[in-house]
């Protein structure tokens, strides 16, 4: 039985919906887009409006100094748009994520080293609590410049947050920072154990260990010559392997400390 032929030209005429759907979508996409012109446009104009409205002309920030991230996020919101966003559209979704944007300048603040004035440390305190908390090392040695003594404290309480805080204050910058080495990972300071002792009052410490260990982990202290001090003062046995902790020799004067605590068991 001879096979029907198909008719090509029908066939042709046969739309898939899916594939229309698809045209259709493509085509809204392609309208959404703006033109370089356009485009430049609105950066420019947002970039002028926002330096004017978020005040950032009062840290010497020009409409240039923000262009590159104007353009992050317009470009942002034009690729997730189907319609072809207004500036006054664009503009309103600025101010909406005001906070947002500020946390971007601050970051870029930092990533520059532009970070050449108080005002300027006072909006990254402000907007970007956990960046300023990180970079405390850096922000630090510009609020000393600037003689900033408020922003210091403001800058300890977030890296104690968010920074790499330690159990040992450093008694030069004030900051909860000495590493094991005795270093300060903040204001860079080597110091030696009798820094260390007097800033954690050590002697005092060791008088009233009776109360927190028993007598054969104050023998263990004597006879091992030093102690461990993560946030307390421990034998070397108690040194927890997960928290960051720095070893203090005895003299023969704390060692004796400890000697008459064990003469009154």
């Amino acid at each position: 039985m001879p096979r029907k032929k198909s008719n090509k030209k029908d066939e042709n005429k046969i739309k898939d919906p899916n594939n229309e759907i698809s045209k259709t979508k493509k085509k809204s996409q392609k309208q959404a887009k703006l033109s370089n012109d356009e485009f430049n446009s609105f950066v420019n104009d947002i970039s002028r409006e926002i330096i004017d409205k978020f005040g950032l002309d009062l840290i010497n920030l020009k409409p240039d100094d923000i262009k590159d991230l104007v353009e992050e996020i317009i470009n942002s919101i034009v690729e997730s748009r189907v319609t072809k966003p207004s500036e006054e559209s664009l503009l309103k979704k600025f101010i909406n994520s005001k906070d947002q944007f500020m946390k971007g300048i601050a970051g870029r603040l930092i990533e520059r080293d532009e970070v050449n004035s108080r005002e300027r440390l006072e909006l990254i305190i402000a907007y970007a609590p956990e960046i300023a908390g990180r970079a405390s090392p850096r922000l630090y040695k510009i609020a000393k410049q600037l003689n900033a003594i408020d922003l210091i404290d403001n800058l300890r309480q977030l890296w104690n947050r968010y920074g790499l805080s330690t159990p040992i204050r450093c008694p030069v910058c004030g900051f909860n920072s000495v590493m094991p080495d005795m270093s300060c990972i903040v204001c860079g300071s080597l110091l030696d154990e009798k820094d260390i002792k007097k800033e954690i009052n050590l002697r005092e410490q060791l008088s009233k260990l009776k109360n927190v260990y028993n007598d054969k982990l104050i023998r263990e202290i004597i006879d091992s010559g030093y102690v461990v001090f993560d946030g307390e003062i421990k034998p070397p046995s108690l040194k927890e392997k997960d928290k960051i902790s720095i070893s203090l020799h005895l003299n023969k004067d704390e060692k004796d400390i400890l000697l008459k605590l064990l003469s009154k068991a």
